[in-house]
């Protein structure tokens, strides 16, 4: 079975390169991959340089500008022949085994639809956040005034949502998901992803043995941009899902923080 690797750069030239390199030094035994990379920067992504060191053909996809995140992924899985897609992110970088515990997660529950691996820092603690319960209204006020204990799943785990930066789903589910939602420009696109598959049914777990390596966030220049882009696709995900009120609420309660971080923030 063909795994297709859907990777979007955007300012993470040499964060793409590792990520390509821990691909190679860890290719999978029970699958076969093919990797396509959707270029957002402005200026063409040149690899031919990459190719003659790397097993497999890298196709690049030039989006002569930044799409976003959703819409990037979007027009990769067109190009895409893989029954299985594995967005991630150019700031990861696969362990041992990684994708094809992945991989084997679809093969031996059928109901499987989405799958994630445990994403770890640098320091090789479990992020917080990858992962989770659905996002609601209450959830996310909760998540403002109480610090998440969350450190990963021990073992298999059914979930509610999985991280866009390292998830695997069907190809077929998410053709007839309608794909990602392209009002989102990035954020939050991968919960409304999942938030979609669950009312359909399809099962969501995180297979912990599988363990990706996160840098985070190092195509952004500007905090201030990623808080922008955060709150916007939060607003967009509470309105969408929950109601014009919710939404509402939620963003008058969120206000002294919006100010803090997008107004007031140095960097």
């Amino acid at each position: 079975m063909l795994v297709t690797i859907q990777i979007v750069n955007f300012n993470s030239r040499d964060n793409l390169r590792g990520c390509l390199e821990a691909i190679r030094e860890n290719l999978p035994r029970k699958c076969s991959l093919e990797v396509v990379v959707i270029n957002n920067d402005s200026q063409e992504l040149k690899i031919n340089s990459w190719q003659k060191d790397f097993p497999l053909e890298i196709r690049v996809l030039e989006a002569r500008g930044n799409l976003g995140f959703g819409r990037a992924q979007n027009l990769g899985a067109a190009e895409a022949k893989g029954e299985l897609l594995f967005f991630l992110n150019p700031d990861t970088r696969v362990r041992p085994g990684a994708i094809d515990e992945l991989f084997s997660a679809f093969q031996k529950d059928s109901e499987v639809g989405i799958a994630g691996p445990r994403l770890l820092g640098e320091n090789g603690q479990s992020e917080k956040d990858h992962c989770g319960k659905t996002k609601t209204p209450l959830s996310l006020i909760r998540a403002k005034f109480r610090a998440s204990a969350h450190s990963g799943p021990e073992k298999v785990q059914e979930v509610d949502w999985i991280s866009g930066g390292a998830l695997m789903i069907r190809r077929d589910l998410f053709c007839e998901l309608g794909k990602f939602d392209e009002k989102y420009f990035m954020y939050f696109e991968d919960v409304d992803l999942c938030l979609r598959a669950k009312r359909w049914g399809e099962k969501i777990i995180v297979e912990p043995s599988a363990e990706i390596v996160h840098l985070g966030g190092r195509s952004y220049a500007s905090e201030k941009t990623k808080k922008k882009h955060y709150y916007a696709s939060q607003n967009y995900y509470l309105r969408k899902n929950f109601g014009i009120l919710a939404a509402l609420v939620f963003k008058v309660l969120r206000w002294p923080l919006y100010l803090k971080n997008v107004y007031f923030n140095g960097s």
